[in-house]
């Protein structure tokens, strides 16, 4: 019993030392830094903004992000005050097509404009990119 205890242990010392003398070959090997550099690098963020152009008399701005090819809702019917701006747009999957609502709305919650357009996302390009509406009718 004692005799094959000692050559298991032998034999797992052997093991051990085999992968650790790989190991230390695939770290030593020439490509290993430009491995472990586009391993660790950060992908492209793409953050995604809406803006549209001033309603008259708008009093309140709503918004709606649905994904074309599912139908998910993205972002639902946010109200965003007199926001122009809707930059809480969540990550979206890069080369798909969304489609985005906004409307406004005067002080007695009467639908004054609204606008629907389908709008495609890039690559991951990185930075801001903002989907301007233009005016809403």
């Amino acid at each position: 019993m004692k005799k094959q205890w000692i050559v298991l242990s032998a034999l797992a010392s052997v093991l051990a030392f085999g992968q650790t003398a790989l190991a230390a070959e695939n770290v030593q090997g020439e490509n290993y830094n430009q491995k472990t550099v586009s391993l660790i690098e950060p992908a492209a963020v793409t953050e995604y903004q809406v803006t549209w152009n001033a309603v008259s008399g708008a009093a309140n701005y709503k918004i709606k992000i649905v994904r074309v090819d599912s139908g998910a809702e993205i972002v639902p019917v946010i109200d965003l005050g007199t926001d122009r701006v809707f930059k809480d747009v969540p990550y979206l999957k890069s080369n798909t097509q969304y489609r985005v609502w906004v409307a406004a709305y005067d002080s007695k919650g009467k639908l004054l404009a609204q606008k629907v357009e389908v709008k495609t996302t890039a690559g991951e390009i990185g930075g801001i990119i903002r989907w301007n509406l233009g005016s809403l009718s």
